[in-house]
């Protein structure tokens, strides 16, 4: 059955609908606790492993949860959005195994792949309330859903702390097994399926091309001072990558509906709105890794860095920077009708550069630190919330939601490889001890943070020049049929509340 709003008229709150929507706000921070409790425990995980490939604990997280977001869309249009939220969780819930029991670093990252599934969730979770609560009910349904998952994001950094210092690494990934295990029936039991059904095609193959052609380039790229920059191996990996992206793109050109329709970023408003957030979630995934270091190592390492916190003892670090991301978002909803979407990104762009020139070089104490973590974090807030406006004052009213998920796509591709990028960047000043361990000087954490200043710098630089566009432009001008799906928490914050 096809139909093009299914949207109850008439009704209102139920015993099942508040117990749905407390289902869909659990679901929405599990997104959030999926990326956030290994930024945490990424110090950890990286020690007991003796690896420097911490990046891929979050870049497979990423990768996984960019490449099926448009997939699970497409599916859930043609086979239900409930149905495919279920799937996704239950398979979230088995990497949540996988990673509590992984004997290798290898099947740890795998593990954090499937977790990713999770990811799609966020989207199909408005998408499914917008098609099956009433209508009268659905604006307040919404807004509990948004500030829910912003309220429980600035207590989550405790929780994990919790669970970090009393059970250890495998005990934040058994606790998101747990979670996702008590959400999966729940779902089922509150939440009626839409009767909403679109045939489409699925681009299963451009979806394989793009992931495997990131994933080989980012394999190429982490191990190639293993390998050697020039050998056989390494130049195959960036050869069999590029020719894969390369296929991917012309795919996308002329497949009639690709998972990425590369022809909307001629809007240069649309380019702006994804260049710009790629550049701010890939900033977040640095920052997310960068401050458990300083916050969490001793110290007495003799790295010249650390403030040797317990898990819990950084939760101040972390649950601060939240509440700046929360409150920004809130400022971005009162300021862009004055200023408009683009002058908001900037500003938070400027404003994640200073506290990434904070982090480089002014980290020697906890004051120092969180002043650091709040310009990132308001940084954040601001730059997160400017995306869907970009996205809104730059569409069609009936394309806002298709073109908002490609947006997503490409910002989330190009975020799950700042996390690579960085251990490679911090690797190559990295020390061994003969146990193997890994110890990162404070040379490399200046190094990571000087990535993150130049990640800012391009952005602020192609956001004020070539794709600069007029206030006007970014400002929203129309009334939308509906909004776009709000961006997932791909990358998250710190404990990415950006939501």
């Amino acid at each position: 059955m096809s139909t093009t709003d299914t949207t109850a008229e008439t009704g209102g709150w139920t015993p099942r609908l508040v117990f749905s929507m407390v289902t869909m706000v659990m679901i929405l921070e599990g997104t959030a606790l999926g990326y956030s409790l290994v930024t945490t425990a990424l110090p950890a995980i990286t020690n007991h492993f003796k690896t420097d490939q911490g990046g891929w604990l979050l870049t497979g997280f990423i990768l996984a949860g960019a490449i099926l977001c448009p997939l699970v869309g497409k599916l859930a249009d043609i086979h239900g959005k409930r149905r495919m939220m279920i799937i996704c969780l239950m398979t979230s819930t088995v990497g949540s195994v996988v990673t509590t029991v992984a004997p290798t670093f290898g099947v740890l990252v795998a593990g954090r792949m499937l977790q990713g599934a999770v990811l799609p969730t966020m989207f199909l979770s408005y998408s499914l309330m917008r098609d099956v609560y009433p209508r009268r009910i659905l604006p307040l349904a919404s807004a509990v859903a948004m500030t829910g998952t912003g309220i429980f994001s600035i207590g989550v950094p405790f929780l994990i702390g919790w669970l970090l210092d009393n059970w250890g690494f495998r005990g934040l990934f058994a606790f998101d097994a747990l979670w996702m295990l008590i959400l999966t029936p729940l779902l089922l039991i509150t939440t009626p399926e839409t009767r909403r059904r679109v045939p489409s095609r699925v681009d299963f193959l451009g979806a394989a091309m793009l992931g495997f052609g990131l994933g080989i380039l980012l394999l190429g790229i982490s191990s190639g001072s293993k390998w050697g920059w020039t050998s056989v191996v390494t130049l195959g990996a960036f050869a069999i990558g590029l020719l894969l992206v390369f296929g991917f793109i012309k795919r996308s050109l002329s497949f009639a509906e690709p998972i990425v329709d590369l022809r909307i970023f001629t809007r240069r408003p649309i380019l702006l709105a994804a260049v710009t957030a790629a550049t701010a979630y890939g900033a977040t995934a640095i920052t997310g890794s960068l401050l458990p270091m300083i916050g969490m190592t001793p110290g007495t390492a003799g790295l010249g860095y650390g403030l040797g916190m317990t898990a819990s003892e950084y939760a101040m670090v972390t649950a601060p920077q939240s509440m700046a991301m929360v409150v920004m978002g809130v400022v971005v909803g009162r300021m862009l009708s004055r200023v408009g979407g683009a002058t908001m990104m900037r500003i938070g762009l400027l404003l994640m550069l200073v506290g990434g020139f904070q982090l480089a070089f002014n980290h020697g104490s906890y004051v120092q630190v969180l002043i650091a973590a709040l310009l990132v974090g308001a940084g954040t807030g601001l730059a997160y919330g400017s995306v869907p406006s970009l996205v809104i004052a730059g569409s069609p009213a009936d394309k806002q939601g298709s073109i908002a998920g490609m947006v997503q796509v490409s910002y989330s591709g190009f975020a799950s490889t700042t996390p690579v990028i960085l251990f490679v960047i911090m690797g190559e000043l990295a020390m061994r001890t003969p146990d193997g361990a890994v110890l990162y000087p404070e040379s490399a954490i200046n190094a990571g943070g000087v990535f993150l200043m130049g990640l800012m710098v391009v952005g602020l630089i192609l956001a004020s020049t070539v794709l600069r566009i007029p206030k006007k432009d970014s400002i929203i001008s129309q009334v939308p049929d509906s909004l776009p799906e709000p961006p997932s928490a791909t990358v998250g914050a710190a404990s990415d509340s950006g939501r």
